[in-house]
């Protein structure tokens, strides 16, 4: 009978060997070489991991020398099919991205990004991701962000474009942008609004041979970027052994609000660390003492007020803080960032080119397509 079982199998006639399987019936469903044969089958069709599953628990049971021989032959047939259709499936992969970077403008350097997916998604999405990335699913899921974006990668943007794509057809929401037109935008810091109506004008300052006014309907506005800049100071602190330590430590925030402008590829930026809130337009809403000024925070909650009563429909986006923890280690991208904040400090920090990275993302990532 297995001898018929073997032959059948062998000359691809799959549907005599599972009639002569099944007529084995009950008495000889226990033996081993009945449950070979069953895995022999499952191999023969293509279903290799049931066929693996069940070879394993073969050789759990199984005492024969002989059966125990085929058993892992019939083992290394599937790993072997495996690795093949994974060496197969990676020079399929490097061709499409080295298509992808074909064309010279593909070639420039572009910023892949990975937006947020609900937890309860993750881990089926891992097993997408890991495909489309060659990494494996553990990893994969740890890399899926469920809270703001994850900024994932750098190189050439065609490239970049091949991973979205593949993303996008496996609802794995992500984005691709070139650093080209990041760097074209333009970026006005606000130092006060001049007037509100007919439209408003605001003056700007770039640097001290470069400022102006720029006039903008709020209907040009198509969202704003919020977020908190750390202020750090040096400190001078005693340990318990009563040594002074000098120490960096983060002694504020600085505000931040970006109003994008797609139509003249422009973003305004204001911050309350230059912002002249003696000039311009007043924004006192009477809850100052009449001749007082406001405290800081008062001044800016008057400012902001102004969005928020104008573009009370538009997007904000207000996760830089998430962001940033994944762009501040992409630092030889951040080296290439201008982060067109002129507020003074005592040195350089990549918070603020992260700043302006997560906004002028945003920005192109929300420009409608060529």
């Amino acid at each position: 009978m297995y001898k018929a079982i073997a032959d059948a199998i062998h000359s691809q006639d799959l549907a005599t060997a599972e009639q002569l399987l099944a007529a084995i019936g009950e008495d000889g469903a226990e033996n081993p070489m009945t449950g070979y044969y069953q895995a022999r089958l499952a191999e023969a069709r293509g279903d290799l991991n049931e066929a693996e599953q069940k070879f394993r628990q073969l050789l759990v049971i199984s005492h024969s020398p002989q059966l125990l021989s085929k058993i892992r032959a019939g083992l290394g047939r599937i790993q072997a099919h495996h690795q093949a259709e994974a060496a197969r499936s990676l020079a399929e992969h490097q061709a499409a991205i080295e298509e992808a970077k074909a064309a010279p403008e593909a070639q420039s350097q572009g910023i892949f990004v990975l937006e947020p997916l609900p937890p309860a998604e993750k881990q089926a999405k891992a097993v997408q991701f890991g495909e489309i990335m060659k990494i494996d699913p553990y990893t994969a899921r740890l890399q899926l962000p469920s809270r703001a974006w994850r900024l994932y990668r750098t190189g050439a943007i065609g490239e970049l474009n091949y991973y979205h794509q593949q993303c996008q057809a496996a609802q794995i929401p992500s984005f691709s942008v070139p650093l080209a037109d990041i760097l074209a935008l333009k970026v006005f810091p606000v130092f006060h609004i001049e007037s509100l109506s007919p439209v408003v004008t605001v003056s700007y300052r770039i640097n001290r041979q470069e400022e102006g006014s720029f006039s903008f309907t709020w209907q040009d506005v198509g969202q704003t970027v919020e977020g908190l800049l750390p202020i750090f100071e040096e400190c001078v602190d005693v340990n318990v052994r009563g040594k002074i330590q000098r120490k960096t430590e983060i002694l504020d925030y600085a505000r931040i609000c970006d109003l994008h402008l797609p139509q003249h590829q422009t973003i305004l930026r204001f911050c309350d660390q230059i912002y002249e809130f003696t000039q311009g337009v007043s924004l006192d809403n009477g809850d100052s003492a009449q001749g007082q000024r406001g405290t800081a925070h008062q001044q800016w909650q008057q400012l902001s007020q102004l969005w928020q009563t104008n573009l009370p429909d538009k997007p904000v986006w207000k996760e830089f803080k998430a962001f940033a923890e994944t762009a501040l280690d992409f630092q030889e991208l951040l080296k290439l960032i201008d982060p067109h904040i002129p507020f003074l400090r005592r040195e350089e920090t990549n918070w603020d080119k992260a700043f302006h990275l997560y906004s002028a993302l945003a920005f192109c990532r929300n420009l409608p397509p060529d």
